[in-house]
């Protein structure tokens, strides 16, 4: 009954759009050969929407100074959207992510409880995608550290300076870490201690590896240490641990596999094992 009813309600949605897109060629038409200029429906929605968007996040405004949103204004640092992507407007792709999903998991099975639930963790899904999307450019730069450790230990040995090592670095190679590390650049350029813009480096991308390599620079920025070795010993670090955690995900691997092992493969070799011995102690009894 309920499939019925969500088949219905969608023909009806479908009809009423198609009628009303009808309506509007046919009054464009009329207008078009009367010699009238008319806007076109698509801009007419999307001033609509852009209006409605703007008045939501005003109003978002005065729901967003709580922690929870100032911990999201963190997040979004990490990956250097603070500047798109304002608390407010966040807020609104959480309402609209609601919205949208909700209305669409009604219009498929029209139960209202079922529908309440995806909208309960609809609500939640933008701040996970942010998360996810900070975890995968935290496993990007420790793959590209150890090999940009390596290129600017080289050029510092060349004769360069640490900050001519690291701009010859950035401006030769692409990548997510190069790219933090030309912010770094700007700092200093702008007036800002080398070991300063470290530090808020590390303070934006809480990196366990990176940490251990500011922590150890700006100590031998103090002592006067071999930035060089430092470099490279940092380099070294950062490929043992990181073939050890890969070592241990190889490890954890045939754990895991024990689990869709157990729920999939094992009742249908039980099936197939005993459904004809069943069956025939079925028959002869």
């Amino acid at each position: 009954m309920k499939t019925v009813f969500a088949l219905l309600l969608f023909i009806s949605i479908a009809s009423f759009a198609g009628a009303v897109a009808l309506i509007s060629y046919r009054q464009k038409t009329i207008r078009a050969l009367a010699g009238y200029n008319t806007i076109e429906m698509r801009k007419k929605i999307r001033e609509v929407f852009v209006y409605l968007r703007t008045y939501i996040i005003k109003i978002n405004q005065n729901l967003v100074k709580n922690n929870r949103y100032e911990n999201i204004v963190k997040l979004l640092k990490k990956i250097n959207q603070e500047d798109k992507i304002t608390p407010e407007y966040f807020l609104f792709l959480e309402q609209l992510t609601v919205i949208v999903l909700g209305l669409l998991t009604f219009v498929i099975c029209g139960d209202w409880l079922i529908s309440m639930g995806v909208a309960i963790f609809a609500f939640f899904l933008p701040k996970l995608v942010l998360r996810e999307k900070i975890r995968n450019k935290q496993n990007t730069i420790l793959i590209e550290m150890p090999d940009a450790f390596d290129i600017i230990g080289a050029n510092i040995e060349g004769g360069l300076s640490v900050n001519q090592a690291m701009s010859r670095y950035c401006s030769r190679i692409k990548g997510v870490f190069s790219a933090e590390l030309t912010i770094v650049i700007r700092k200093t350029q702008l007036g800002k201690s080398f070991s300063a813009a470290l530090f808020e480096l590390n303070e934006k991308l809480s990196i366990k590896e990176l940490s251990g390599f500011v922590n150890a620079f700006i100590q031998a920025d103090k002592s006067g240490g071999n930035i060089r070795e430092i470099i490279k010993n940092q380099a070294i670090e950062i490929r043992q641990k990181r073939f050890q955690y890969l070592k241990k995900k190889a490890h954890e691997a045939p754990v895991k596999l024990l689990i869709p092992l157990m729920l999939f493969i094992f009742p249908v070799i039980f099936i197939v094992l005993f459904t004809p011995i069943v069956i025939k102690l079925m028959q002869g009894f």
